[in-house]
């Protein structure tokens, strides 16, 4: 279960308290295929331009359940330029659950530097192309490569991409909020139109393939309302949109509503 500490607390009541002036939310749920879970994701658009999208993770993955709730504030409506990020939950079955609040202190043309504050696992790679950040139950200055996106902004940035192949690529390092690393070299692609299933009704959609090193490639359906209504990670994890209630209702029994 999600702990309720205190630097979460505030974290979240000062990002939300900024947004009183909110000109647009939205809320979308997602059903697991399977029955396993759902993902949740509202954003909120101010008069300011700025953006904060709220994403919601209550699922199984293979024997894995992952249950944590993120929060990013960015400068603009694209979603690309975060300012803060906000993260508690269960990750891993084996760990604790973790907490951070991360905010950017500046932009340079060589990256952007950010403080962080919190505890979370101290994951281990060989992986030259990982930058890994951060020791556990710590506080730090980091900086970041140029164009790295939070990982859960790119549900909400796939569906504003162009639908033709020449223009539909959008390249980006990624930052992994639930282990703190970023993975370089990142890439979505437009493949095209294709016919897709959705609960039981056909329908025409856009589809787009996110690849990286040393990942399984994720895809995603949009359609012509420049909606996400389907999304496979790791070739494997299938979620469509649905209502509040079939996302809750095809959830596991001990998941509840907060």
């Amino acid at each position: 279960m999600k702990r309720n500490l205190p630097l979460l607390l505030i974290a979240f009541v000062l990002i939300f308290s900024s947004f009183s002036d909110e000109k647009k939310s939205k809320i979308t749920w997602f059903k697991s295929a399977s029955g396993e879970g759902y993902i949740s994701m509202e954003r909120i658009d101010n008069e300011n331009a700025q953006s904060i999208l709220k994403t919601t993770v209550n699922s199984y993955f293979g024997n894995e359940k992952l249950d944590f709730t993120t929060v990013t504030v960015t400068d603009s409506k694209k979603l690309a330029n975060a300012s803060k990020i906000v993260f508690n939950g269960t990750i891993d079955s084996n760990m604790e659950p973790v907490e951070y609040l991360g905010e950017r202190l500046k932009t340079k043309k060589s990256g952007t530097f950010w403080s962080f504050h919190g505890n979370f696992k101290n994951e281990i790679t060989n992986d030259p192309e990982v930058n890994q950040f951060l020791a556990p139950n710590h506080s730090a200055v980091i900086k970041m490569p140029v164009a790295t996106i939070p990982s859960f902004n790119v549900w909400a940035i796939v569906s504003e991409l162009p639908f033709n192949k020449t223009e539909g690529t959008f390249r980006f390092n990624s930052l992994d909020e639930t282990k703190l690393y970023v993975k370089k070299g990142q890439v979505i692609s437009y493949v095209g139109e294709e016919v897709a299933d959705i609960d039981g009704e056909k329908q025409t959609l856009h589809k787009f393939v996110h690849q990286g090193k040393r990942m399984k490639p994720a895809y995603y359906w949009v359609n012509n309302d420049r909606e996400l209504v389907k999304f496979i990670l790791d070739e494997e994890f299938e979620f469509v949109v649905s209502t509040k209630e079939e996302a809750l209702g095809r959830s596991m029994a001990t998941i509840t509503d907060d």
